[in-house]
């Protein structure tokens, strides 16, 4: 199965902009494919026109179906999008035209203020896809070891991170998208922004992992879209050659 993750610098608050280079950049992904997108992609984080940019999620969820169902594809991210009066920054996966799974972000990041904007979700699942076990971890939640053991005993077989993980992290992000891979011998898919969106400039380094720790496929600096083959057994081979009770 091919498996994609885009990493692209966003435009804050042009929503327009932004879906038209993702497009332009994932209209080609092979069919029967799983795509990663950024967290937040549409709009980035333009926290104060937050109002706005959730009347426009609807729409977006429609292109993407679209896409999806005629690519015969999984796609996830996360958008911006507002329920019983909160707005939260919610994961998405979209499997051949319908979304199957929703999960608000739970760990909210609040050095840059997200918890000022955004309401915390409170659960973690695994979504059974046409793409395998898909779990998400958004963004500063791949700091919580603990998350992803709730992922692996749900029977997790593809751990997608959709981030806008800061440079001055950078190093992290390498680190722990690595470690979470190896730790619950499964792929991790991880999906970043790069430059400077607003007063933020972001790391970069999107990669694919496989269970066994090794990079698939990586991308540092520069906006791009990286994909690398992948085969579920490989999941079940390296938890059996190392057999870790949980």
């Amino acid at each position: 199965m091919k498996v994609y993750s885009l990493q692209i610098n966003l435009r804050l608050g042009d929503i327009q902009h932004n879906i038209e280079k993702i497009f332009s950049y994932i209209k080609n992904i092979e069919k029967n494919s799983l795509v990663l997108l950024p967290e937040m992609f549409s709009s980035g984080f333009d926290n104060e026109n937050l109002e706005k940019h959730v009347k426009e999620t609807p729409y977006i969820y429609k292109q993407l179906k679209q896409f999806s169902k005629e690519k015969n594809a999984v796609i996830s991210g996360t958008l911006p999008e507002k329920s019983r009066g909160n707005i939260y920054n919610k994961a998405f996966i979209i499997d051949k035209g319908e979304i199957i799974y929703k999960q608000a972000k739970v760990k909210l990041f609040k050095p840059t203020g997200e918890d000022k904007f955004y309401k915390a979700g409170k659960t973690f699942d695994v979504a059974e896809t046409s793409a395998g076990n898909l779990g998400i971890m958004i963004c500063f939640e791949l700091r919580f070891p603990n998350i992803s053991y709730i992922l692996r005993k749900k029977g997790v077989e593809i751990i997608l991170v959709p981030a806008q993980w800061g440079k001055p992290r950078k190093m992290h992000f390498e680190v722990l998208s690595k470690a979470r891979a190896i730790e619950d011998q499964c792929f991790l898919v991880a999906s970043n922004t790069i430059g400077k969106i607003g007063d933020i400039e972001y790391a970069g380094s999107s990669g694919i992992y496989s269970p066994w720790g090794e990079t698939l496929a990586f991308i540092d600096n520069e906006e791009g879209l990286i994909e690398a083959d992948i085969n579920l057994s490989e999941v079940y081979r390296i938890r059996n050659q190392i057999k870790m009770d949980i």
